[in-house]
């Protein structure tokens, strides 16, 4: 007989000698680690520091390898600075003694957002009846664009709205976050609100950034397209790069790629000398007037154009701006601002259309209701005078509605909206113009695969601060050669009278 053989998945190999495997339902044991230096127990109880110890697998490769052994300190002085503090027996309140319960504050934000929205507010100084009565009325002089930016990140989320909405306490019980966002939650769209305020607030400083940018590319443009100087040169290297390519496909041309502009220090002289060079050189001996040309191009455009007095000439006085600062101006970013600014204000518009029609049918229906309370009032009048009911519904009568409140983001907003308007449009027109005499430089230059201003400003650029280099060389080369002229004529001076003294002295021998 056999016997009875073992159930299926209960056999198996039994666990080594000295390995039985834990209980069922048991914890796997902590690993065990290399015990710390015990410390002494402290005279006196001390206040407890809330932490949580750090778990470890192993201490090998960690800080607290090194932090087994204590630190020496002065036990004694440090319980006396953490002992617990003891708690004093209360005494019986006598009859008559007893003070007003000063009523607990009641928050509706969490710890850390309260902390946050009480640091924001604090750096107003001011009541928060204050703050949102600023808010209320778009006082501008006291809702910048920072406080603005601050105001818009402590504005209550969906989950404080509700919170807010579930409140039915008295208000004057809150701290003052919860007051605050009490108070925001009044105020129908104020993050919306708010967000077209700081547009509003900041709108000057971005349109004047793109209305410079713009003029600048403009001037940078033109300035091409009307220098002569700068059509001499190019006419020069049209005449020097026929010549040079004359009998081959890419002679005899009637233009050349502005890109070439970029390149001509590539090409060199037998006497390493550059294209460039050459270019200078010649120019100096024909006209040397002209090697000042790029100057033209450093002053181009002047932000502020406002008259000053003599004696205020350079003091804060903005720097013209030059064909480098022109190329450096990215006219995507220009078109993507134009763009914002139409959405913002299209959007802004319709709000502000949306106000006036509520506010007008808000008037109307106060209007409704002093017409029906007149008319009521003289129905009740006319019926029975002298009755106590009558008299009592002509005294309810000559309650008048309260009159609409005025909407002071209607009022602040509009004038600043129909000047903003005006400014939008007029950027447009002068980013259409740019690009209008982009184009016909393009088509003056003869090129078609140059798509933004900035890439064909940049090739100028280039070209302009290359052949300032060139000239810089040149008047290096002329000093040069002018101090090795003197250098020379010295030494020859300095043979000469030697010679002379040799030749007196040995007439003097004879």
């Amino acid at each position: 007989m056999g016997g009875i053989p073992p159930p299926p998945g209960m056999g198996g190999i039994p666990p080594p000698p000295g390995m039985a495997l834990p209980a069922f339902g048991a914890l796997p044991a902590k690993p065990q680690l290399e015990p710390r230096e015990e410390l002494p127990k402290p005279s006196k109880p001390l206040k407890k520091l809330h932490w949580e110890p750090v778990e470890l697998d192993e201490l090998k490769d960690t800080l607290w390898e090194t932090t087994l052994k204590n630190l020496e300190f002065d036990m004694v002085d440090f319980d006396k600075l953490f002992q617990k503090a003891v708690r004093k027996k209360k005494k019986k309140k006598t009859p008559g003694s007893a003070k007003k319960s000063v009523p607990k504050s009641v928050s509706l934000l969490e710890s850390k957002r309260e902390v946050n929205i009480s640091i924001a507010l604090n750096a107003f100084k001011m009541t928060v009846e204050r703050l949102c009565d600023s808010i209320t009325h778009i006082e501008l002089h006291v809702l910048n664009p920072e406080r603005l930016i601050s105001l818009i990140k402590i504005l209550p989320n969906e989950e404080e709205e509700k919170a807010v909405g579930k409140f039915k306490g008295d208000p004057s019980q809150l701290t003052k976050p919860s007051l605050f966002q009490y108070e925001m939650c009044k105020i129908p769209h104020i993050r919306k609100r708010l967000e077209q305020v700081l547009f509003m607030s900041t709108l000057d400083s971005r349109t004047t950034v793109m209305r410079v940018n713009i003029k600048l590319v403009w001037h940078a443009l033109r300035a091409i397209l009307k220098n002569p100087n700068i059509h001499k040169i190019m006419h020069l290297v049209l005449t020097i790069g026929n010549y040079m390519n004359h009998g081959n496909r890419k002679g005899n041309a009637h233009g050349f790629h502005i890109s070439l502009l970029q390149k001509l220090n590539v090409t060199k002289s037998t006497t390493g000398l550059s294209l460039m060079d050459w270019l200078v050189n010649h120019l100096a001996r024909k006209d040397a007037k002209i090697l000042k040309f790029t100057s033209d191009f450093r002053k181009l455009y002047k932000p502020t154009e406002k008259k000053t007095k003599e004696k205020d000439v350079g003091i804060n006085e903005e720097p013209a701006l030059s064909l480098d600062d022109a190329a450096r101006v990215e006219t995507d970013v220009i078109l993507q601002g134009l763009s914002a600014l139409r959405g913002k204000l299209k959007e802004l518009g319709k709000d502000l259309k949306n106000m006036a029609k509520e506010e007008e049918k808000a008037k109307a229906e106060v209007m409704r209701r002093k017409s029906s309370l007149k008319r009521g009032q003289q129905n009740a009048t006319l019926s029975s005078p002298n009755s106590p009911t009558s008299a009592r519904t002509s005294a309810t009568s000559t309650r008048e509605p309260s009159p609409v409140p005025t909407n002071h983001f209607y009022k602040a907003m509009v004038s600043q909206f129909i000047g903003a308007a005006k400014k939008s449009k007029k950027l447009d027109q002068m980013y259409n113009d740019m690009i209008k005499t982009f184009n016909r430089l393009k088509r003056f230059l003869g090129v078609k695969d140059i798509e933004k201003p900035e890439d064909l400003l940049e090739i100028f650029s280039e070209f302009l601060a290359a052949f300032d280099q060139a000239v810089y060389d040149l008047k290096a080369r002329e000093k040069k050669r002018q101090r090795d002229k003197r250098r020379a004529e010295t030494a020859n001076e300095r043979r000469a009278r030697k010679l002379e003294k040799t030749n007196v002295c040995a007439l003097k021998e004879k």
